[in-house]
């Protein structure tokens, strides 16, 4: 691994800290479950993005509401 895909994975993973931090646990399982459909061995679906929109959607109304 070269510095720039360290570099890469070190913001990535301060990104997804920082929007878990500020918006809670349902962020981490909207992000982890986009993370497992992008991985998946089809990669997502057009199903599985709507969801996952869906979802962020859902934890914004959410996060406004309190």
């Amino acid at each position: 691994m070269d510095a720039t895909e360290l570099s890469a994975i070190v913001n990535s993973t301060s990104l997804v800290l920082g929007l878990i931090e500020k918006y809670g646990p349902e962020a981490w399982t909207t992000i982890k479950t986009a993370v497992e459909d992008t991985v998946s061995s089809g990669g997502p679906t057009t199903a599985d993005i709507e969801a996952i929109y869906a979802r962020c959607k859902a934890d914004d109304a959410a996060i406004q509401a309190s």
